[in-house]
């Protein structure tokens, strides 16, 4: 495979020097550690954002506040859940990746493409619209959406690009808000993604459009919201032959190299297209208690009444149309055990659902007996699901299919937050009737401050109990080629952690272990139909004997000057590896120079690379458009393999920029070659960069 790699070490080069040769204010560091507008998550943020430039003496300058604060809605709680701002320099070259910061999870090469962790505790429950699962990194439910209060209006526009016009990839965000007033805002949040794909048959398109508006009384607030998402993602089933990746010399006896678009491959003329409506209503009041102080000045005394919230109840109301296609008007000979429709070309499901929420909360330290936060809340969801069927007369009869569900659950929780060295919280719910009747879920946390070797620490340990029914399409699925119809008992679901942070020593320590009865997972059964050839038959299955998963994580940093190094160590074990397969080591480091230039300019400049131990991954299957487990027929091992980029990144005035060129060392077939899973290769060597810019007033 060649690579025009001189090429793209010039345009390296040059962006270096234009960003060099700029210069703005450096700026002070400050604590994060929930996620902001991007979804983006780390422990640091720059605080540039509200520094001003220098002034200009000569003339009269107008400064233009800079204060924002973004919040989201709690679906089970009044409360809101605060997040810092988005202008995060550390890493920010890697928060348009698909795999994510750190590269833990493996995608099919695209921007854009399905993804699934390598490392357990970063998966989610399926949810119940499953399709949406391998897009979690783009999918933002109305409940994960930052509504933004600004003193001034703002603008901020992040753009990604990488490759070229024929075969590259770009991301572009952005958010607008404004307010009217001290109580009203509106805004909105646009994010599309487009990647053509190094190989043939692979471009996505992803397309989120959010709008917002808010009220904010002294007792009654209300907020508003509405999402729509369209994602198409071409499906190529991976490459015919790994050898055309591991040993290109042999597919073509030694006369060339092949470009990545000549490899051949399994689908074309296939698509996987999901949209997403989704509306958001909130409604809350605080209770309040008026209480009088009075305050002298001089010799008179003056009394003032006061007022102390106590509590508020909320109301939460949302509901969402979300759809999906399989669209395949050309399929491989021999690809499908089954085809239950005559010359039908799409397969479609349709989910329609409400939830409406109530529910009060109590606030921590109102008084002194109230030591702790006390949150109570009622939930009732209708879900309406439609697929096909079949008459009697079998393929020679389809109709849509519709089969609605309801579930009633009531919950609540006790939690202590502003403790100095103690803080604990513990919840419970339960689905008092319903399609998943007993459905339950309790956990609790507890996290101690306190000193180790002489410097201040923090422990965290958490424990959960969850007991639920599989989601619906793991128990019901009927389409062209793959179909099915369980009985599943409920996932019964336990978990213990724990965690310690010594801030001073750059070290974070976590331990996990997990055990799972009637685990539920898809895994490929189908046959072979020659020698080179099995045939695709998904089914859904629950695991008979319980599954331990035990999780070990070391993440340590070291500073010497402006060297920095940083690494997180993960290793996994999984008591049975044919069902739930995990890599034993995942390993993710960076080594970077942090300096500033000209007092004007702070600068990373590095590299970062990530390795994991080969295993027997879960593949992707375009049919379903979610993972499974391989057939046993052929299975595979990927891993063993390291990927290395090299980057600049850099800050001016809360502008952020940066240059990469990733997968440098391209062309090394060690351990099983550059796969993500089985039969998706990483694409090749590739110059990227993207720009964060915010606007204010």
């Amino acid at each position: 495979m060649t690579h025009r790699s001189s090429g793209l070490h010039n345009g390296f080069l040059i962006v270096l020097a234009v960003f060099l040769a700029t210069g703005q204010d450096i700026f002070s560091q400050n604590r994060i550690t929930s996620p902001n507008q991007d979804g983006f998550e780390s422990s640091l943020y720059e605080g540039g954002l509200n520094e001003m430039p220098e002034k200009d003496t000569t003339v009269v300058q107008r400064e233009v506040p800079k204060d924002y604060t973004q919040w989201q809605i709690v679906t089970k709680s009044p409360l809101y859940k605060f997040i810092g701002p988005d202008t995060i320099q550390y890493l920010f070259q890697n928060s348009y990746k698909t795999e994510g910061l750190r590269s833990s999870y493996s995608i099919l090469g695209n921007i854009g493409s399905p993804r699934l962790s390598r490392i357990f505790s970063e998966r989610s429950a399926m949810p119940e619209f499953a399709f949406d699962a391998p897009y979690d990194y783009f999918v933002k439910n109305p409940t994960d959406f930052l509504f933004t209060d600004t003193k001034t209006p703002h603008l901020n526009v992040t753009y990604f690009s990488g490759g070229g016009s024929r075969n590259g990839d770009d991301r572009v965000k952005g958010y607008f808000s404004a307010n009217f007033g001290r109580k009203v805002g509106v805004g909105f949040n646009l994010d599309y993604v487009y990647g053509r794909g190094k190989y043939s048959n692979q471009g996505t398109s992803l397309f989120d459009a959010r709008f917002y508006g808010y009220y904010h009384g002294d007792i009654y607030s209300a907020h508003f919201s509405f999402n729509t998402d369209d994602i198409k993602v071409a499906e190529n089933g991976g490459i015919a032959n790994d050898l055309y990746i591991t040993n290109p010399e042999l597919m073509s006896e030694g006369k060339k190299l092949y470009e990545p678009e000549e490899i051949p491959v399994i689908m074309s003329n296939t698509w996987n297209y999901i949209k997403r409506n989704q509306f958001l209503v909130s409604q809350d009041i605080s209770l309040r208690h008026q209480y009088s102080q009075t305050d002298s000045i001089g010799d008179t005394a003056i009394t003032f009444n006061r007022y102390r919230e106590i509590g508020k109840f909320a109301n939460n109301t949302e509901f969402g149309f979300l759809d999906r296609q399989f669209i395949a008007y050309q399929a491989p000979d021999n690809y499908y055990q089954y085809q239950w429709f005559r010359n039908d070309t799409i397969d479609h499901f349709r989910n329609f659902y409400i939830n409406n929420t109530l529910s009060f909360n109590m606030d921590e330290g109102f008084s002194r007996w109230a030591v702790a936060g006390l949150r109570l809340f009622a939930a009732y969801e209708f879900r309406s699901y439609t697929m096909a069927d079949t008459l009697a007369d079998g393929i020679r009869s389809k109709y849509e299919r519709r089969e609605n569900r309801y579930d009633f659950t009531i919950g609540g929780s006790l939690r202590r937050e502003t403790g100095k060295n103690l803080n604990f919280g513990a919840s419970a719910q339960t689905v008092l009737f319903g399609s998943n009747f007993a459905d339950f879920s309790i956990d609790g946390d507890i996290s101690l401050q306190f000193k180790l070797l002489k410097q201040m620490a923090g422990f965290t340990a958490r424990l959960k109990l969850n007991g639920n029914s599989p989601a619906y399409y793991m128990s019901s699925y009927h389409s062209q080629h793959y179909w099915w119809d369980k009985d599943f008992q409920k996932e019964l679901t336990s978990h213990i952690d724990g965690e310690l942070n010594i801030d001073k020593l750059h070290t974070r320590l976590t331990f996990g272990l997990t055990n799972i009865s009637n685990y539920t997972y898809l895994a490929d059964i189908g046959l072979p139909v020659n020698n080179d050839m099995v045939s695709s038959n998904i089914q859904p299955f629950q695991c008979e004997s319980e599954i331990q998963v035990m999780e070990a994580a070391l993440s340590q940093d070291f500073i010497l000057g402006p060297l920095h190094w940083e690494n997180r160590i993960t290793w996994q074990y999984s008591s049975n590896r044919d069902v739930l397969p995990l890599p034993a080591l995942d390993i993710f480091t960076n080594l970077y120079l942090k300096f500033t230039y000209a007092k004007r300019l702070r600068i990373e400049i590095g590299g970062d690379a990530f390795w994991f131990t080969k295993y027997t991954a879960p593949t992707y299957t375009p049919g379903t458009g979610l993972f499974n487990i391989q057939n046993e027929y052929n299975r595979i091992e990927v891993g063993g393999y390291p990927s290395i980029d090299v980057y600049i990144n850099c800050v001016l005035r809360g502008v952020r920029l940066y240059a990469m060129l990733s997968h440098v060392n391209s062309g090394m077939n060690a351990g099983n070659g550059p796969f993500w899973g089985p039969h998706y290769p990483m694409n090749p060597r590739m110059f990227r960069f993207g720009v964060s810019w915010t606007f204010f007033d």
